[in-house]
């Protein structure tokens, strides 16, 4: 039997998804559309998270700067223009990209623990800037004015259709990314920094692409989530409860791998769904749940899911027929 290539093997995956998620709205509740929405929001920001520390090694803890960025750069251009919102979330992009090129000076002059608190810093001081800015609501923050004169059908699909599109360009640029030299230098520069710069890697260019390519897909999903919730305030959009879920979905589901946040984000939702109305107990068993990984099982749960079904859904390893063709 001829097995198919890893990189056919990616895009069938990739497509089978989009087949599925072309299937939802038409077969599925307004319930099923609006939930689908959102796991393709949050689902996109862990991808871009795993990015930056799975395979980066970057550990930025105040990703919800990029969430946050993105849903105000949606509501202030959408009520400020008077249009649809769904086009501006190609701005909320180009924003949080621009935005995480104005940091890397500051941001990538700091490593490991350093990093991870700065970042933190830097989303706290966005967050604060945001909470004492009149001309964005304060800290009552912003409702989406714009879709009320849109009809709720149309508003539904719409933003479906943004958030599947954004989590496809998410799912698209990681396979392209880590099959690439990219790929490569990135998880060199994890491994060691040293020794990949000596190989040749530009360290400072590599973090500051891959920190680009997160910011803009990250804030882009972060301006689908909040044309969901139709209001967006400094106290949400800019939360550690964003950092909470994204560790748990990456971590439970497995860091370093694409397949790990995809689990990671179908468990947490589960759990949320059938369990969120225990009141404190769930953030317990959802704790609980994730030390047990851990500690059992560290490459996470699609770790165990492989050792099952023995093959990769999304590979992102070159063999050596492909690195030899692409030499």
């Amino acid at each position: 039997m001829i097995m198919a290539s890893p990189l056919a093997r990616s895009l069938v995956a990739v497509g089978i998804l989009a087949a599925v998620l072309l299937v939802i709205p038409l077969a599925g509740s307004r319930y099923a559309i609006l939930l689908t929405t959102e796991i393709a929001a949050v689902l996109s920001i862990a991808l871009m998270w795993n990015l930056l520390a799975g395979f980066g090694g970057i550990v930025f803890m105040g990703f919800q700067v990029f969430i946050g960025i993105g849903g105000y750069t949606l509501f202030v251009a959408s009520n400020g223009l008077g249009l649809p919102p769904f086009p501006f979330v190609v701005l909320s992009a180009l924003v949080c990209a621009g935005f995480a090129l104005l940091i890397t000076p500051i941001l990538f002059r700091l490593s490991g623990a350093q990093l991870a608190i700065g970042s933190w810093v830097i989303s706290e001081v966005i967050r604060l800037i945001v909470y004492h800015t009149s001309a964005l609501g304060g800290g009552g923050g912003m409702a989406l004015t714009t879709v009320r004169g849109i009809d709720r059908s149309v508003r539904l699909f719409a933003t479906y259709g943004t958030s599947a599109l954004v989590l496809l360009v998410a799912l698209l640029a990681c396979i392209a990314l880590m099959r690439g030299r990219f790929g490569l230098a990135l998880r060199a520069m994890k491994d060691s920094p040293l020794a990949a710069e000596a190989m040749g890697v530009t360290i400072r260019k590599t973090q500051t692409y891959v920190l680009l390519v997160a910011a803009a897909i990250g804030g882009a999903a972060g301006a689908c989530y909040y044309m969901v919730v139709l209001q967006v305030s400094p106290t949400a959009g800019f939360s550690m409860n964003w950092m909470a879920i994204i560790l748990f979905a990456v971590i439970l589901g497995g860091i370093g791998t694409l397949e790990g946040p995809i689990v990671g984000v179908a468990i947490y939702f589960l759990l949320r769904e059938t369990m969120g109305n225990i009141g404190s107990l769930y953030f317990i068993i959802l704790g609980l749940l994730a030390i047990g990984v851990m500690l059992l099982a560290p490459g996470g749960a699609w770790s165990l899911l492989k050792s099952v079904i023995r093959i990769d859904l999304l590979p992102i390893r070159r063999t050596m027929r492909e690195a030899g063709q692409s030499a």
